[in-house]
């Protein structure tokens, strides 16, 4: 496929809230030395590349219809990539959030963090008349119908200019597989998930265990969806032949793609915090004094998140503190007439950014309960902004957060939770330096202008090709 001229990425080092990297070398998993510097405000954003790209971002879901954080992060992607100079789009499918969720959207979900409108994004919505028609068509045939001409007008315009970069997300319900094939661009595919090789995207089996045998169409009905058929085809092997480069959010996500035979080359890049979240993260100050300790849960309420396996522990061992849960899903109704009247507890509802990081902040420590193969956890790395540690489960992607920083703990059992509990809550306990830990771990590591500066220099390589 023909390529244009590379560009000249802006890389060296860079000063962001009171810490230093090397942008181009920081693999962002590894733990920095600790610094004795305050922090303080970031760099100013680059005014542009050398040589500005067209990226365009292709998704199923996008603020402020998404229903968790890969929508969020393909926002802050987009907004950082256009803050550097570049010229983004998104287009994305209101109709299968819709779909999916017949409360419609949710206003606090869009929680991109861009003061002063210093990024401008073109974002383009496949909605219409027949956009649920379309997400089912997708679903079963895993390709554009409807939206077919409309998606080719954006990816492969036949007058203006082409995107340089085309970035997929989660294509599952905006153009399936056939929309890789679109386009004569640099093409990235981030797997938020892992739709690519389970038709419920979380190869958690019946809703209840980590997926080690193949039954598919069982399990497909079971979660109330039907079976797609494209899925016995040569489709997969055919389209994925267009990614020039996989983004992996973590090594699990790549380590479980190529375990299930997909082999296209690819990068690990933990996801990044932008400049101005970590500035208002680091706002609030300490922990409130006097405030009543507790342990934060932040995220959907589903069964892939081990959550009620938590709430159960909580509501039936004796704990050092109760429990919050910020967030709501398909198992609210149900864990809040189990154990909505015990008083280690407290069921919080969907809450907006503002009063989740100040849960951050004020919380022991956020506990991620991940019961399947959780991509990364975003939660975490916001919780360690605010310089709260974790504790997180040995199955899902944060245990690379955890392994990498050192602020918190990792948990196979019961007991070895209680322990973790335990220890955080104890008045000379380490639940302090933990924190900072973690807070100086995503300076070093998690930063947008160093994300940027990964994501321009792996670009560059695919088009000088």
């Amino acid at each position: 496929m023909p390529r244009r001229a590379p560009f000249t990425a802006q890389a060296a080092t860079v000063s962001v809230v009171g810490f230093a990297a090397e942008a181009t070398d920081s693999d962002m998993t590894s733990p920095q030395q600790s610094s004795s510097r305050e922090p303080r405000s970031p760099v100013a954003p680059s005014a542009g590349t050398d040589s500005p790209l067209s990226i365009l971002h292709v998704t199923t879901f996008y603020p402020p219809h998404t229903f968790g954080g890969d929508g969020v992060q393909v926002q802050r992607l987009a907004q950082a990539l256009a803050r550097r100079g570049h010229e983004v789009s998104v287009v994305y499918a209101p109709g299968a959030f819709s779909l999916l969720s017949p409360q419609g959207s949710d206003e606090h979900v869009d929680i991109g963090h861009d003061p002063e409108g210093r990024s401008k994004v073109s974002v383009h919505q496949l909605d219409g008349p027949g956009s649920k028609a379309e997400a089912l068509l997708v679903q079963q045939l895993g390709r554009p119908v409807l939206n077919r001409g409309r998606l080719r007008s954006l990816l492969d315009p036949p007058d203006g200019r082409p995107p340089d970069v085309i970035h997929y997300h989660n294509v599952s319900l905006v153009g399936g597989l056939g929309s890789l094939g679109i386009g004569n661009a640099v093409k990235l595919y981030t797997p938020h998930e892992y739709w690519l090789v389970c038709p419920t995207h979380l190869l958690f089996r019946y809703d209840r265990e980590i997926c080690h045998k193949r039954t598919c169409i069982r399990c497909t009905l079971r979660n109330g969806r039907p079976p797609q058929l494209w899925r016995s085809t040569g489709m997969l092997d055919r389209y994925l032949s267009e990614v020039d480069s996989f983004i992996f959010p973590s090594r699990l996500t790549e380590s479980v793609h190529r375990q299930h035979g997909i082999e296209r080359p690819g990068a690990v890049m933990h996801h990044f915090l932008p400049d101005e979240y970590l500035v208002a993260a680091r706002s609030r100050g300490e922990r409130s004094s006097g405030v009543e300790p507790f342990y934060l849960y932040v995220g959907r309420m589903e069964a892939v998140k081990g959550v009620e396996q938590l709430v159960r522990h909580f509501a039936e061992t004796p704990c050092p503190a109760p429990l919050y849960l910020a967030g709501d899903g398909p198992l609210e109704d149900r864990l809040k007439e189990l154990y909505g009247e015990s008083p280690s507890i407290h069921f919080l509802g969907r809450r907006s950014q503002e009063e989740v990081s100040e849960l951050y902040r004020d919380a022991l420590a956020l506990i991620l309960p991940s019961a399947g193969y959780e991509v990364l956890g975003l939660v975490v790395l916001e919780a360690f902004a605010h310089a709260t540690p974790a504790i997180v489960t040995a199955v899902g992607g944060a245990k690379e957060l955890i392994d990498a920083s050192g602020a918190g703990f990792v948990y196979e059992s019961d007991a070895e939770l209680d322990n973790a509990l335990g220890r955080i809550a104890a008045e000379d306990g380490p639940r302090q330096d933990l924190g900072h830990k973690g807070l100086e771990y995503v300076l070093h590591n998690h930063t947008e202008v160093g994300y940027i500066a990964r994501y321009e220099d792996l670009v560059q390589e695919l088009r000088s090709r």
